[in-house]
């Protein structure tokens, strides 16, 4: 997912090696970084990145090196574009937002992405050696790419598209999640450029009342081992996770290498889960199994099965 920044382009960097104050609110989130500068127009390195949510040292976000890329952009706003496309990541892939993050500050920040992106600007931000850490579990990366579109207008729709390669977790006592967990990804979906601020903060937990953000997944492609999911579909995001609403198809290839790693590392439990939606999946053409998939109103369906999940 999704990138969205914080502006103001006040100052410029500190000296190369020396971190400095982040432009993030004090009540959002802290960062440090241990040497930045800019690599020509539109263009910004750093090494040694942290983060970390305010009041809650057990959400942090670490990358041993960090580049953002935008048209249009100066060095500090590349800065901010950074410090914000990392918070929402944080929040994205730990599931924790800091109460702290004001929802007008999301809204401060898109300016000159909004801007660019009506020109029809694009935007990049690399973290290389990522580790995301949320209490004992810790999720780390070897390179995520985070791809942001331009549109012409507010009305027609930006693309995102994320890639993530070298992923790996310890900490967890999931262990369908440590056995099953995509070890590369590439997701590309699209959401109206007027629509970029609420996303943002529905993301991190400070929507507005109102909000429905409608995005279209056009692609998901996901592989473990010999283990391969695909998927697309489209949803319409709130604030509210009942409120919200989305549709799909998922296929997966190679389901019983899943199944016997879990039943071999004694996972009984979990092993005849998946056995069973194996039996309620769809043969796929190329010899997989596929699943139709919905959740409104708080109710999940899959090939037009409801489940019990609550």
């Amino acid at each position: 997912m999704k990138t969205f920044l914080l502006t103001t382009a006040i100052a410029a960097l500190s000296c190369i090696g020396v971190a400095r104050a982040t432009a993030l609110p004090a009540t959002c989130a802290h960062v440090v970084v241990a040497s930045s500068q800019p690599h020509g127009a539109g263009s910004l390195a750093g090494h040694g990145y942290d983060l970390s949510l305010a009041g809650d040292a057990q959400r942090t976000f670490h990358a041993g090196d960090i580049t953002a890329t935008g048209t249009g952009l100066d060095p500090q706003a590349l800065r901010d574009m950074e410090d914000v496309a990392s918070l929402v990541l944080l929040a994205t892939l730990t599931g924790h937002h800091s109460e702290g993050c004001a929802q007008d500050y999301f809204a401060a920040a898109a300016t000159p992405i909004m801007e660019g992106l009506r020109a029809g600007h694009s935007y990049d931000l690399i973290w290389q050696d990522g580790q995301l850490t949320s209490g004992a579990t810790k999720l780390s990366f070897r390179r995520a790419h985070l791809h942001l579109g331009g549109a012409r207008s507010d009305d027609t729709p930006s693309t995102l598209t994320l890639d993530t390669q070298g992923v790996g977790i310890t900490g967890t006592h999931n262990i369908l999640l440590a056995s099953a967990l995509p070890q590369q990804a590439t997701a590309n979906a699209s959401v109206p450029g007027s629509a970029l601020v609420s996303l943002a903060t529905a993301i991190t937990g400070h929507p507005a009342h109102n909000i429905m953000v409608p995005l279209h997944v056009s692609s998901l492609n996901a592989q473990r081992g010999s283990m391969q999911v695909t998927g697309n579909g489209d949803a319409n995001l709130t604030g509210n996770t009942d409120a919200s609403s989305a549709t799909g198809h998922i296929q997966v290839q190679n389901l019983d290498a899943v199944i016997d790693t879990l039943r071999n590392a004694g996972q009984t439990r979990a092993s005849a889960a998946l056995v069973l939606a194996k039996l309620f999946g769809h043969k796929a053409a190329s010899g997989g199994t596929s699943w139709d998939v919905s959740w409104e109103g708080g109710v999940m369906t899959v090939n037009h099965i409801p489940l019990p999940i609550r």
